[in-house]
């Protein structure tokens, strides 16, 4: 399972279990044709999986609903009683909508660096907050503390199979949604901060692959702020955390790297990459100026139903829909910014068209953040 001291497994199986329970208790995401992006020799077509119109703004509610749907159904929490965990954000929204949806209390212990959306986000979901000194791993320690002495199941933001086969669930999703739409994707790109989604997606990519008879790559990509996961990639071993400022993109502002998530991110990530500040700022202009999403935007939502793949607790969310907070946007960034080798793409799946998906896993921003980044204040 992945808790102190032992190594997290991930079992193959899971991927359509998880699936089909994430399937039923939400309607899938539109992956959306975002445009082409020309890179010398190669014309890379772009796909988004709009993660972001899910009820909590993210991807984390799967991760959380299928953790805490396992911890019930196997009796270690039941109605009324308290789940614990720590979160710079969107993990603690899924705890806390899960815990309501179950009939439990979340406790989620958070930086006082956390957006003020998130933090009120949490709170209209019922849950309880409790602030924290210092980064998410100030946080998470307190939480662990919290656990243990109270005897209560703690949801970990990344740290456990049963959370990164949950986050998988987007992948597969994505996978079954291109096949209908006849798109056969080359690789996938992952914001990267504590390695859940990235590891979950990289999993899933690893075992499904085969259907679409070549290499699909798996990218994570890191602030090059809070980058120690990216430099313990590098390294092929833990590297240690260095100070260099804060970032914007708060859902990946995880500081130290852990040893666990190193070594599946060393078995299912093909490559890591680290953007900056600027380059982040420059990712979420160009994603709420993009006029495909604006065009989307205009659309009636029977016209986004019947074409797009939309559903309607999707539709209610449009308005938003070009809206990325900074974790979403570093992902983004990577590709915006053409740090990818295309030409190694191409020569191991043999084309020089290839199509790429960006998983958009948030957009949670405060809006007084969004507006300095796009001149609006």
């Amino acid at each position: 399972m992945g808790r102190d001291g032992e190594e997290i497994i991930l079992n193959p199986f899971e991927l359509g279990v998880a699936h089909d329970h994430i399937a039923r208790k939400n309607n899938p995401t539109p992956l959306l044709f975002f445009g082409v992006i020309p890179d010398g020799e190669y014309k890379i077509k772009l796909w988004v999986k709009m993660d972001t119109l899910n009820e909590g703004g993210s991807f984390k509610d799967r991760g959380s609903e299928y953790f805490v749907h396992k911890a019930v159904n196997d009796g270690r929490v039941k109605k009324r009683e308290m789940i614990v965990t720590a979160s710079a954000g969107n993990h603690g929204k899924g705890v806390a909508r899960t815990a309501r949806d179950h009939g439990l209390k979340a406790v989620i212990f958070m930086p006082y660096s956390t957006p003020v959306i998130k933090v009120e986000g949490i709170k209209e979901l019922g849950g309880e907050v409790r602030f924290v000194n210092g980064t998410y791993n100030d946080a998470a320690r307190e939480a662990k503390k919290f656990s243990d002495e109270n005897n209560v199941v703690y949801a970990p933001a990344y740290e456990h199979s049963d959370i990164i086969i949950g986050q998988s669930t987007v992948v597969t999703e994505a996978l079954m949604q291109a096949f209908w739409k006849g798109v056969n994707p080359d690789f996938f790109v992952f914001p990267f901060g504590g390695g859940g989604l990235a590891v979950g997606g990289g999993f899933a990519l690893k075992n499904h692959q085969k259907e679409f008879g070549k290499k699909i790559f798996a990218f994570g990509v890191q602030a090059e702020r809070f980058n120690t996961a990216y430099m313990s990639f590098k390294a092929g071993k833990l590297a240690e955390y260095s100070d260099k400022g804060d970032t914007i993109a708060d859902g990946i502002r995880v500081p130290n790297a852990s040893e666990k998530m190193l070594k599946l991110a060393l078995k299912y990530i093909d490559e890591m990459f680290c953007v900056t500040e600027e380059q982040i700022k420059s990712a979420i202009r160009r994603v709420y100026n993009s006029e495909l999403i604006t065009d989307l935007q205009r659309l009636s939502a029977e016209e986004l139903e019947a074409s797009h793949g939309f559903y309607h607790n999707h539709t209610k969310r449009v308005g938003g829909m070009n809206r990325v907070e900074g974790a979403a946007a570093a992902a983004f960034g990577c590709v915006f910014e053409g740090m990818i080798n295309y030409g190694k793409i191409g020569m191991i799946n043999g084309k020089k068209e290839l199509t790429g998906v960006i998983i958009a896993s948030g957009n949670n921003i405060d809006a007084g953040l969004l507006d300095g980044i796009l001149g609006k204040s």
